[in-house]
């Protein structure tokens, strides 16, 4: 979408007349945040969020942003795809399909130190950078799920730590 069309509908949404866009929340369109699909497999273990680019947002995948400067979006998708938070939001929020923004707004967010972001991006680098090989490679070997399971291992150790569960 070119600068000039983002102008257009950022200054006219809402007017009257024929061909006027309606633009609502247009301070949330083209920001980086975290997502998830609206509905959930019912056999589903986690929430499965992932990082999401800079695009319009859509009821089909759900849109959050962090808006705590020292708690960035990689560290939200680390305690969303969580087993802990899972089984939190499963017990005491939705136990439906349907995942909301405000269910997954009525999660508890420990706020991390610096080490803990390090850690935390370090292991959530590792993960992304593996599946973006297999992405780009259109392939994945066993080896590399293994790598994936044992790395998502340590997050979900990493997350029962931070809420003190080990």
């Amino acid at each position: 979408m070119s600068f000039f069309t983002l102008q257009f509908l950022k200054t006219n949404s809402g007017k009257k007349g024929e061909g006027m866009p309606v633009f609502r929340n247009p301070q949330y369109y083209f920001k980086e945040g975290f997502c998830w699909t609206n509905i959930l497999n019912p056999q589903a273990r986690l929430l499965k969020t992932k990082i999401k680019s800079k695009s319009v947002n859509d009821v089909g995948s759900m849109s959050l942003f962090s808006i705590h400067k020292d708690i960035p979006n990689y560290y939200l998708v680390v305690l969303l795809n969580s087993e802990l938070m899972f089984d939190y939001y499963r017990e005491f929020i939705n136990c439906t399909v349907n995942i909301q923004i405000n269910d997954i707004r009525q999660l508890p967010i420990y706020i991390p130190s610096i080490k803990d972001l390090v850690y935390c991006n370090d292991l959530y680098q590792k993960v992304l950078k593996i599946k973006i090989n297999k992405y780009n490679e259109n392939n994945i070997n066993k080896n590399s799920k293994d790598d994936i399971n044992k790395i998502e291992a340590k997050l979900d150790e990493f997350v029962r730590k931070l809420y003190q569960i080990i």
